[in-house]
């Protein structure tokens, strides 16, 4: 699995265009082969702070994404709302647990 997780800080007059931007291509991804999950969150320690975390089954899927025209729609639309550039770090996670089965030792 490979997990992205970006960080971006908007500019609080694009805050609403951030969201909008960040909502529209959660919800494509989403529907991608090989997502298994796409959030963007808005962090609560840091004013205007969004993370977005999305989990790929391969890099073969992750690599599809990067192709979509929804992700170029918003790397293009994405620039005008923030005030840095993005964060952006991808992890390959080999095994992954549910609590209840760390729990169980």
């Amino acid at each position: 699995m490979i997990v992205v997780v970006g960080r971006v800080r908007s500019d609080p007059d694009k805050r609403e265009a951030l969201v909008r931007i960040g909502q529209a291509v959660a919800v494509a991804s989403r529907a991608e082969t090989g997502c298994i999950s796409y959030r963007l969150y808005e962090d609560t320690a840091v004013k205007d702070e969004f993370v977005f975390v999305e989990e790929w089954e391969t890099s073969e899927a992750l690599q599809q994404h990067f192709a979509t025209a929804h992700v170029r729609e918003f790397m293009q639309a994405i620039p005008a709302t923030i005030v840095s550039p993005p964060d952006v770090k991808f992890h390959t996670i080999a095994s992954s647990l549910d609590l209840a089965d760390v729990s169980r030792g």
